[in-house]
């Protein structure tokens, strides 16, 4: 009688322990390289250039280098305006930005000073996991802040954005809320974009480097 009481508790820890590893495995939750790589896409879909915000803030400045033909102001101006701007996502699903900046332009040197406040809107936002198209939407939205500076008419000093919020996400296997609240800052000098935080539950310190 004993042991048979001792096995069918043995019995009984292996099925709970089997029904605890389903419900925590790799496809049932966010795991800490799902993190890194999420927080990295969903900053990276963020990316913001001059041109998004409309003529106003951007008079044909380009974040490649090239800058206005034309000088239409000698001064530098105040810029102060909303915008909405939709991106794509990698797999499919949008996001939008929703929102006002505030900054100066000076058309003579072809340089650019903007900070923007906005609500960032994911709508079935998909990116790609080691698991699977991973889904993301808002719940209901996440705030954003982005700062952009252009002298001469190429980005200097860091370029940075924050994101805090939560969102829901869905993936084959699993589903969930994540809180976020990451910073990530872009040096254009080395080409090197570093995000930290916190992103569904775990620490974020990821750098990427992009082509030069």
């Amino acid at each position: 009688m004993l042991k048979q009481s001792y096995l069918a508790c043995t019995a009984a820890l292996v099925l709970a322990a089997a029904a605890c590893s389903d419900s925590t495995g790799v496809n049932g939750g966010i795991s800490q390289a799902d993190a890194n790589q999420l927080a990295a896409d969903v900053d990276a879909t963020s990316t913001l250039s001059a041109t998004d915000f409309g003529p106003s803030a951007s008079f044909s400045i380009g974040v490649d280098g090239s800058g206005s033909s034309a000088s239409v102001a000698t001064t530098p101006f105040p810029i102060n305006t909303t915008f909405t701007v939709t991106k794509q996502c990698p797999r499919g699903g949008q996001v939008v930005f929703d929102g006002s900046i505030v900054g100066t332009g000076d058309r003579s040197t072809h340089s650019l000073t903007l900070d923007a406040n906005a609500t960032r809107t994911d709508t079935n936002c998909a990116f790609d996991t080691k698991d699977g198209v991973l889904t993301i939407s808002g719940n209901p939205n996440l705030t954003f802040k982005g700062h952009l500076n252009i002298v001469n008419g190429v980005p200097t000093g860091p370029q940075t954005q924050q994101h805090k919020g939560s969102f829901t996400w869905s993936r084959t296997g699993g589903s969930g809320t994540c809180d976020v609240d990451i910073t990530s800052s872009f040096d254009p000098a080395t080409h090197t974009r570093t995000i930290t935080g916190s992103f569904c539950g775990h620490a974020i310190n990821v750098t990427k480097t992009h082509g030069s």
